[in-house]
């Protein structure tokens, strides 16, 4: 405030005094609609009511809000829904016309304090960010018909008749032309002067030029005050005096509250149709304003607001989109527009509004055009341009519905439009991150070579899918497609079919039915299903389903156990036994070693060694002083992390090596080894090492080639995975 100069002044007050107006015409014609009938002798008292709202509101939302220039006050929404149930009231009541009006300000008062705690508890419990989820082009659809309905609602207020196919032939009369015309040619004029010009005294000198310019022509043709007020262009007149009179307890107890209750159910959509036509303009208003809004605090003061208003008889109400995006594009942004706003109802509560009536009915009118006819420039014409065409398909179909049915259906059918969008391209997304055989990618157990060249020839018959995302009905059946594809390869003898859910966040009960399928088509083939990493939550659901681990169906933890399974089952088949090689560490190291005749030589510098099952042979940290040969057992190499979780980083089998790399590149130990059962190894010392070297040099050259080999062959086995993974 203190940093408000006069250009910000200026614009600030002039779209506070448009904002006001608007506000004040919304309360005339929403108190009307309510007041009416055999309620009419109110309508004076009932438009007090609805200022008050607006007063109490503007104020509040001026100080406390995060928007500044944000215009509020009484909706028609919530309106015409209590309209509908003072006509049943009125319909049921028997009674004075008095109780009458105290039971329908009792109706309109249990509307705002509903309304008002149900916005303070979404916002306190930070439920209001919910509405982001709303797809970008659903709103923007919400925005076109925002702008529609605005510029139908300009030309109706011009007409002063209800716009439809059967009188647009009579807006061509030269009666009814006088009517819309100027105003339409007003606000094209100013929709082509803002595209040019961007000055502060733009909407002032446009409010100020339309107002002289209205009444020289209606002086230049003699035509009278009260002339221009049959003909419809001017407001009708303004009951002086002040207007709001507190609803007092001696009316309470005028109130017919069974009447009320019996009515009761048209009053519950209240406070939801609020609450979402309030989400949604706000988040129309981001749009406008391109800045952010905290959604909870705004619904926190807009509920504590409508509770205040409703202690004054005042009815629900919340930001107006129109009249806010009106002053933003006037260039105001400050606090000054809703004090002005305020300040204008306020002294027509206290003072009355018979000036108001000598307004241009085209002014009004013309501004409310210029902003529907922005909205729909933009969301229509210049989105043409800016989104992609299926985005663009749902603008124009949330417009058309909010057209020709109405705000929340358009809004409705808009997200189902975007749902199926996403529906689409979503099962157009490869649900298989990659695909990899057994043949390129091995387990993280080091085998000797001859089980390598049993993998390496039958490997690809284990089909590695890593998944991702979320699975449902499309990308299911899309999985169990391409699963059907491999099996059709008769090149391939044996078939194992592994799926990674590291990476999967959730399915849908139709894609577990596409699950239990791919079971079927295991048991028809003769094949495995291997899941690994399986969330609890995904697993529970897929047994709910009958999808239950059996001789068909595999669980294992980790993708590296769920392929060292399967790689275990050809070894089975191919080789007898995978555990063990029940052979000795000569007739091992013959199968691969450069020079067999020296292998006698090489035992005599190994020391043997006979371990037990959780035999640490060597701890993170120690110093590398010794390599080790494995006749028979197994070993893991494990890490542990800082919160005490212990991961496996490779299983170590009978005929190779372990502790190689720290004896060679001298660095401490990175992890723990430890024996998986009872084991025969053969260690290496660094002493044996260098004696080896000094007295046997071609034994000590072998064993380096041998190494090199060995080392060389996991770097190619890496790499064939890596590139597959790239691929």
């Amino acid at each position: 405030m203190k940093n408000i100069d006069t250009r910000q002044l200026i614009t600030s007050i002039t779209a506070g005094l448009v904002a006001g107006l608007i506000v004040i015409v919304f309360c005339i014609s929403l108190a009307t609609l309510i007041f009416s009938g055999e309620m009419s002798a109110y309508v004076s008292r009932g438009i007090g009511l609805f200022l008050f709202g607006g007063f109490v509101m503007s104020i509040l939302i001026s100080i406390f809000g995060t928007l500044p220039g944000t215009a509020i006050g009484p909706q028609d929404g919530p309106a015409a829904l209590i309209a509908v149930a003072a006509s049943g009231i009125v319909a049921s009541l028997v009674g004075t016309p008095d109780s009458v009006f105290s039971t329908v300000v009792a109706t309109i008062m249990i509307c705002s304090f509903a309304t008002g705690i149900i916005f303070f508890l979404i916002g306190t419990f930070k439920l209001g960010n919910l509405v982001r989820y709303i797809p970008y082009p659903v709103v923007g659809g919400f925005l076109a018909g925002t702008g529609w309905l605005l510029t139908r609602g300009a030309i109706e207020v011009m007409t002063g008749q209800t716009l439809s196919m059967n009188m647009l032939g009579s807006l061509l009369n030269s009666e009814m032309l006088i009517r819309w015309l100027p105003g339409t040619v007003f606000a094209i004029i100013v929709l082509i002067v803002l595209r040019k010009v961007n000055h502060f005294l733009v909407w002032p000198g446009i409010v100020f030029s339309a107002i002289v310019l209205f009444y020289i022509a209606l002086f230049s043709t003699n035509t009278s005050i009260e002339q221009a007020r049959s003909l419809g262009l001017l407001l009708q007149e303004f009951p002086s005096g002040g207007l709001w009179k507190p609803f007092l307890a001696a009316e309470f107890n005028q109130v017919q509250w069974n009447v009320l209750a019996n009515n009761i159910d048209k009053l519950i959509p209240v406070p939801l149709v609020s609450l979402i036509a309030f989400l949604l303009n706000a988040t129309g208003l981001e749009l406008v304003t391109k800045r952010d809004i905290n959604l909870n605090h705004e619904l926190r003061i807009t509920g504590i607001a409508n509770v205040v208003s409703g202690f004054g008889g005042g009815p629900a109400g919340y930001h107006m989109l129109g009249a806010t995006a009106l002053g933003q594009h006037m260039g105001a942004k400050t606090r000054i527009v809703t004090i002005t706003t305020a300040v204008i109802c306020g002294l027509i509560l206290l003072a009355g509004g018979a000036f108001i009536s000598y307004l241009p009915v085209a002014l009004l009118s013309s501004l409310l055009l210029v902003l529907g006819l922005s909205f729909l420039i933009d969301w229509v014409y210049d989105a043409w341009f800016k989104l992609p065409r299926s985005e663009y398909f749902i603008v124009l179909i949330s417009l058309v519905v909010i057209a020709t049915i109405g705000f929340l259906e358009g809004v409705g059918v808009g997200i189902i439009a975007a749902t199926v969008m996403f529906v689409f391209k979503y099962s157009n997304v490869n649900t298989v991150r990659d695909t990899l055989n057994g043949k390129i990618y091995h387990s993280k157990v080091e085998r000797p070579q001859v089980q390598r060249d049993i993998l390496h020839e039958y490997g690809e018959g284990i089909h590695i899918f890593r998944l991702q995302g979320y699975i449902f009905f499309g990308t299911a059946d899309k999985l169990l497609t391409r699963i059907r594809e491999f099996l059709e390869d008769k090149n391939i003898k044996e078939h194992f079919i592994l799926l990674d859910f590291h990476r999967v966040y959730g399915l849908d009960s139709s894609a577990v039915s596409s699950f239990t399928r791919m079971r079927q088509v295991a048991e028809l083939h003769g094949i495995q299903l291997v899941l690994s990493e399986v969330d609890d939550v995904i697993r529970k659901s897929m047994e709910r389903g009958d999808f239950k681990a059996d001789e068909y169906i595999h669980y294992f933890p980790t993708l590296d156990h769920g392929v060292e399974w399967c790689e275990n089952k050809l070894l089975q088949k191919y080789e007898a036994s995978t555990q063990f090689i029940q052979v000795g560490i000569k007739s091992q190291l013959r199968r691969t070693f450069p020079k067999p005749a020296l292998i006698d030589k090489l035992i005599l510098y190994l020391e043997r060694m006979e371990v037990a099952e959780n035999f640490y042979l060597m701890k993170r940290g120690d110093l590398p002083e010794s390599m080790y040969f494995i006749e028979s057992g197994r070993l893991n190499v494990l890490i542990e992390t800082a919160e005490g979780e212990i991961t496996r980083l490779s299983s170590v089998r009978s005929g190779t090596v372990v502790g190689e790399l720290g004896l060679y590149l001298k660095n401490k130990r990175t992890a723990n080894v430890v024996t998986e059962q009872k084991s025969v190894l053969y260690k290496l010392t660094t002493e044996s090492m260098k004696k080896m070297e000094s007295q046997d040099p071609d034994v000590a050259s072998a064993l380096h080639e041998w190494i090199a080999r060995l080392l060389a062959e996991r770097m190619a086995d890496n790499n064939r995975a890596i590139e597959a993974l790239l691929d």
